[in-house]
């Protein structure tokens, strides 16, 4: 009995010699990978300093002036009027714009008005090349167009959405026939001028016609506020003609107007913006200006700045050249305007430190963590752009080319590697 306790207090005690030797040796390589990992992975962010230019945008009210009047109907007060030419299209003298018929029904003017829309493009595309279109390309225009809709209803702009339908449906009907499951354009023409005339019929008696009294570019609608923002102003507006106005009440229109006749294709927008934001674009001849409405940047001259005297605000015009299809003219829209680029490395606001009273950031130079200075020239949402040395490309003389600030903290450099983030950063340490 003694022999056999002796016997199991001995091989317990070497089985718990063994445990602890083992635990013990566990716990050993743990240590040993825990330091080997912070070693080697020493858990920095790391990014390159590569040049990136940010436009900078000036957001404001816009207010379209043009060289309009309204276009009456002389004989008839009453009535349907339909266009018989395309909206924003060139016309000459005494062509004829619109017939007026003794039933009012908005339903089928709409419904014309799409016809004649519609009609148009299709002519259109008969009268251009389309051997290069394939059912690919189709299929990439329809899937465009679906998804500017989808995303345009998203954001209530249901107007847009209903001046795309038009040249969705056109793409609908190309791309049929381009797969041989539809009729010829030359067809759907005849089928909507068919469809067309029948709506006429229901309209009653065709009380006269509208004929263009001079040249010039006819829009269906009209505003009332042709006169107010004429661009006959654009030369001799001030800041206070400006204010009054834009609390303008529109002008009565006479139930007779059949919509607007542009007579020159230059326009012009009026902004109220900041003097400082005025200020950003004394040096520019022209800007990129983004039309929410339409979807469309369209390239504009800087005409004029005219400064509040005395305060703080300022209007700036811009002219347009250019009239582009399928634009939204409203007269008061949201723009944005690109101002000032700038041009550096795009640098985390989080990697960026100060120094010794230097701002700057820590690069990794090989192995080792290095101070580097930078000229922030912008600074955005979570981030700045930043240059090296701003007195690089001036020349000094030779006795002033040794700065001992630039030998103890050194101007970043185009591929230098940044630092983000780590933690005990500081110039000579020694990573991996």
């Amino acid at each position: 009995m003694k022999l056999s306790e002796t016997f199991d207090k001995n091989y317990l005690s070497k089985v718990a010699l063994y445990l602890l030797t083992a635990v013990a040796a566990l716990g050993a390589i743990i240590y040993m990978a825990y330091h080997l990992i912070d070693r080697f992975s020493p858990g920095l962010e790391l990014i390159d300093a590569k040049p990136k230019t940010i436009t900078q945008v000036i957001s404001a009210d816009a207010y379209i002036m043009r060289d309009e009047e309204p276009v009456y109907s002389r004989n008839f007060v009453t009535g349907s009027v339909v266009p018989l030419v395309s909206n924003g299209e060139k016309l000459s003298v005494n062509q004829k714009i619109a017939d007026v018929y003794s039933n009012v029904s908005p339903d089928t003017e709409a419904r014309l008005s799409e016809i004649n829309e519609l009609i148009a493009l299709l002519q259109k595309s008969v009268d251009s090349d389309r051997t290069v279109q394939s059912p690919a390309g189709m299929d990439s225009a329809i899937f465009d167009t679906v998804f500017d809709i989808r995303s345009l209803c998203e954001s209530g702009d249901y107007a847009e959405v209903l001046s795309m339908k038009t040249s969705l449906l056109l793409d609908i009907k190309e791309r049929n026939i381009l797969t041989g499951s539809g009729a010829s354009l030359s067809s759907q023409i005849t089928k909507l001028e068919a469809e067309k005339a029948s709506l006429k019929s229901q309209l009653g008696a065709n009380l006269g016609s509208v004929y263009s009294e001079s040249t010039g570019y006819y829009f269906e609608e009209y505003d009332g506020y042709g006169n107010i923002f004429s661009s006959e102003n654009v030369d001799t507006l001030t800041f206070d003609d400006f204010v009054q106005m834009s609390s303008s009440e529109a002008e009565n229109v006479n139930v007779s107007c059949v919509g607007s006749m542009v007579h020159d294709f230059r326009w012009y927008i009026a902004c109220f913006m900041k003097k400082t934001d005025a200020a950003s674009l004394v040096d520019k001849y022209s800007c990129d200006v983004t039309f929410a409405y339409s979807d469309k940047t369209l390239s504009m001259e800087l005409y004029r700045i005219i400064p509040q005297t005395p305060g703080d605000n300022a209007v700036v015009i811009f002219q347009c050249e250019v009239m582009p299809e399928n634009f939204d003219y409203t007269r008061m829209q949201p723009v944005e305007i690109s101002s000032v680029e700038y041009t550096g490395f795009e640098v985390p606001i989080e990697a960026v430190r100060v120094v010794s009273g230097f701002e700057g950031v820590y690069i990794l130079d090989e192995v080792t963590v290095e101070f580097r200075r930078i000229n922030i020239i912008y600074e955005g949402d979570g981030y700045v752009i930043c240059t090296g040395d701003p007195d690089e490309e001036i020349p000094v003389s030779e006795e002033d080319k040794v700065d001992v600030n630039d030998e103890l903290y050194p101007w970043i450099k185009q591929n230098d590697i940044i630092v983000v983030s780590g933690t005990e950063l500081y110039s000579g340490k020694v990573i991996g």
